[in-house]
This record gives C-alpha cells, sequence and structure tokens, in this order.
C-alpha cells in the first residue's frame, strides 16, 4: 500500500438519529451476534470520548439526545492528513469481517436499506473520526430541549492496518 500518495476510494454520507446520545457504524457480517466471545456494542462513556469500537462495530457518542446529525464513512488508500477545525477527533483500530459498513441507530434501525460504505477487504483497519457541533447541541438541548437537524457532524475515516 502506497502510504506516499492517500486517495480517496469510496464514501457514503447520510442522516443518522442519534438515540440515546449514539449510533453506530457496523460492518453487515455484525459477528458478535453468532460469537459469543465477541464483545457487542456499548457506548462511550464520558463527554470526552468519541467512540468505542469493537469486531464489527462502532458506537459513537453523541453529547445530546434524540435528534438528526449528519455523518460521512469514508475509506481510503493510505493514511490521509489530519483536519482542522473539528471539536473532537479519535484514532481507532477497526475489524471488519465483511467490509460492507452502515449507519445504524439502537432501535429504529439502519439510516439506509442499501446504502454502505465498502471497504477493499474484510480485515483490520486503522481509522479517525471526527465530531463538531457537540457544543452547539449540549448548549441547545440544555436551553430549549430540542436540538435542530444536522447540529452535529461526524466523519469517520478507514484505511488499512
Amino acid at each position: 500500500m502506497n502510504m506516499d500518495n492517500p486517495a480517496l476510494l469510496a464514501a457514503y454520507e447520510d442522516e443518522i438519529d442519534v438515540e440515546y446520545s449514539q449510533f453506530l457504524v457496523k460492518d453487515e457480517g455484525m459477528a458478535w451476534l453468532t460469537d459469543s466471545n465477541l464483545a457487542a456494542p456499548e457506548p462511550p462513556l464520558a463527554a470526552d470520548e468519541l467512540l468505542r469500537t469493537g469486531v464489527d462495530w462502532i458506537c459513537v457518542g453523541s453529547n445530546a439526545q434524540d435528534h438528526t446529525a449528519h455523518a460521512r464513512l469514508e475509506s481510503w488508500r493510505g493514511e490521509p492528513g489530519r483536519q482542522d477545525g473539528w471539536e473532537l477527533t479519535e484514532d481507532f483500530d477497526f475489524t471488519a469481517t465483511s467490509g460492507r459498513l452502515l449507519l445504524d441507530t439502537l432501535t429504529t434501525g439502519p439510516a439506509s436499506v442499501d446504502e454502505r460504505l465498502t471497504l477493499p477487504s474484510p480485515g483490520r483497519y486503522r481509522g479517525r473520526a471526527y465530531s463538531r457541533g457537540r457544543a452547539d447541541a449540549r448548549q441547545a438541548l440544555a436551553e430549549t430541549f430540542d436540538v435542530p437537524d444536522g447540529t452535529e457532524t461526524y466523519l469517520i475515516q478507514f484505511w488499512g492496518a
């Protein structure tokens, strides 16, 4: 893999319902459902913790509950450059058993029935997640108990480990 020339291979973006201050990125393999040795999705616990990961899942934490956020997933050849202008950034490791990723809610199902981010292959990946609008979402929730749609934005990038 040529790390000197990172290139965007594929992207998928959508609106996602944030329920109970979280949403999920899932690999279609959902290995934790058939292998009891694998951890099931669990939410980030601290306000400054952006995500938690396991085989086939990423649980993304928001600072506000029950609103609609914008999320973009990207597959890269090589590590993309770091971006400025985000409130929170976190690097992570991820294993995908099918290589097809979807945005999912806790209770109401996927953001899209058929739209997916397709990674180059199943396997291990490095990733970087970005979030912005967290403080605005928290403030809106505190002041009006309502977070306008799109207040929070997420970018989650994947490249080969």
